[in-house]
């Protein structure tokens, strides 16, 4: 899907994705762009690493909230909003 949806960005009803599978998608492609730049920071790419980390195991919160909150506090990840689920739970 997500191969469909950047082919057809405007029109993801064409792929079977909703917007919001359109959005996280897209930024998801962004991301991997910024991590390829040699001279993103170092508080950048901790917020970045974390919030693929977030989205690969699902953590409690919303994963990009919490990195849009890492980018403004310059890369520290609320703990507090966004976690690794318990284990069990």
């Amino acid at each position: 899907m997500s191969c469909c949806v950047k082919t057809h960005p405007l029109a993801p009803e064409r792929c079977g994705a909703t917007k919001l599978e359109v959005e996280e998608i897209l930024f998801a492609a962004k991301v991997a762009a910024e991590l390829a730049r040699k001279d993103l920071p170092e508080w950048k790419r901790n917020c970045i690493e974390t919030y693929v980390q977030c989205m690969e195991d699902h953590w409690t919160g919303s994963c990009y909230d919490c990195f849009r909150n890492c980018e403004g506090q310059t890369g520290e990840w609320p703990d507090n909003k966004c976690r690794p689920k318990k284990k069990g739970g």
